[in-house]
């Protein structure tokens, strides 16, 4: 399934496969909203796909976020692929509840 993202009631939905072939489309999405907003809120419920690659990048992006003190709600811990990946590589705390 083919990378999409989509804003949803402002919320930017992350759908399809999240994998090395178009990382680059969710780091310059996601750079470009932390450069314009505040708060942005990601959601990976509809990832199929995951990979190391894609995992870095999300580290990336919440790295940025944190630097530059803005806020970033990771949502999506109810995706069991996405969940499962991200806490095998220990990067399960970028998830947040309390949005």
């Amino acid at each position: 399934m083919e990378l999409e993202i989509n804003n949803v009631r402002g919320r930017i939905e992350v759908a399809g496969n999240f994998t090395s072939e178009n990382v680059h489309k969710v780091k310059d999405h996601f750079n470009y909203l932390l450069d314009h907003y505040d708060e942005v809120v990601m959601c990976l419920r509809k990832v199929k796909k995951i990979d190391r690659k894609a995992l870095k990048v999300l580290l990336l992006i919440y790295a940025k976020a944190k630097k530059r003190k803005k806020v970033l709600f990771v949502l999506g811990k109810k995706n069991e692929k996405v969940f499962k990946a991200l806490k095998t590589n220990k990067l399960n705390h970028i998830f947040r509840n309390d949005y």
